[in-house]
């Protein structure tokens, strides 16, 4: 009897429910939910790929509630709705195929729940945008979907760290859909009001029966945001214009305000103080002179080699008591003499 019951207990954990179907995209990523009976929530969880008994271990963890890395795979065990979820990041086309959300059982068999992926590339969608925004204006986000996400509920998320992407972030109350047209394959959200905090990535995604036990979640697209403040110089009108362009402007003085002084201070940086022009003027002036001296004195040099040497003539004349010398005056600084008797 004992080993009957038993045997119908390793029967039952074999399964853990019917397979569902994930669908993913190309370079983008997918968010899996596995639930699992709540007698089960101080068992560690993992997630294979493969049929059992040959599924090969993505991730593993002995966690609760708090997510853990493994390479692309990211799971967080998630006891108070006994459920864990499992991320997989930058999709390719080989990540298709059979896996396994899997529970460990002690001295038993793994409950195993299979869970089929299925990867698609659609034209209609891009990887990656750039999206550039002003500070304090509003900015359009813009997000082709695949054809195959037309039913489905549509959301624009922000990334926090290596996982987590959040569509309740604070910008939600300044942004809302604008557009949804699923004849172009395209919805909008746009944000007012930008700060520079509004930038970093964010995610063009879908959902497909998340509350529902075995539901997920579609990123597909990746925006990068840049909100860059903008320092322009507002435009000079003329007077004969200035009329006619105050009915459409509203000029916001805070923002004015603040432009006026950003803007002193820069002009205080480049401009150049008149004692420098000064000193610079003063230091050209002398290497000028130093330079003309320096020519000056080659010109000399130069004039002393090419003179012939000049020679003075000594005469000697003698008699009975005296040797009398004679020297002309005339060129008496000469360097060398010549000496007759």
């Amino acid at each position: 009897m004992k080993i009957i019951l038993i045997f119908t207990f390793y029967l039952i954990s074999a399964g853990g429910g019917a397979s569902s179907e994930v669908r993913g995209y190309s370079g983008g990523g997918v968010l899996i939910k596995c639930k699992y009976d709540k007698e089960y929530t101080s068992n560690n969880k993992y997630f294979c790929k493969g049929s059992v008994p040959n599924c090969d271990d993505q991730i593993k963890t002995e966690v609760k509630n708090k997510w853990v890395n493994t390479g692309r795979f990211s799971l967080i065990d998630n006891t108070s709705s006994a459920e864990f979820w499992v991320m997989i990041r930058e999709l390719t086309v080989q990540d298709s195929g059979t896996y396994q959300c899997a529970v460990d059982i002690y001295l038993l068999k793994d409950i195993y729940t299979p869970v089929i992926l299925k990867m698609e590339e659609d034209p209609n969608y891009k990887k990656s945008i750039s999206v550039n925004g002003h500070l304090g204006r509003e900015v359009n986000i813009s997000c082709n979907y695949p054809q195959s996400l037309s039913s489905k509920h549509k959301f624009l998320c922000r990334r926090e760290g290596i996982v987590d992407c959040n569509n309740n972030h604070p910008l939600k109350e300044r942004r809302g859909l604008i557009k949804h047209d699923d004849r172009t394959h395209n919805f909008t959200v746009s944000i007012s009001n930008v700060t520079e905090g509004d930038s970093g990535e964010y995610w063009c995604g879908a959902e497909s029966d998340w509350e529902k036990d075995h539901g997920y979640k579609i990123y597909f697209t990746r925006i990068n945001l840049t909100v860059a403040t903008d320092l322009r110089e507002p435009t000079r009108t003329s007077p004969s214009s200035s009329s006619s362009s105050m009915s459409n402007t509203t000029v916001d003085h805070s923002k004015e305000h603040k432009f006026k002084s950003t803007g002193a201070s820069t002009l205080e940086t480049k401009a150049f103080p008149a004692s420098s022009v000064v000193t610079a003027v003063s230091v050209i002036l002398v290497v000028l002179l130093i330079g003309l001296l320096f020519i000056t004195v080659l010109l000399l040099k130069k004039h002393r080699k090419n003179q012939a040497p000049v020679y003075a003539t000594v005469d000697f004349s003698k008699t009975e008591d005296v040797t009398s010398l004679t020297i002309n005056k005339k060129e008496e600084s000469c360097d060398y003499a010549t000496i007759k008797q």
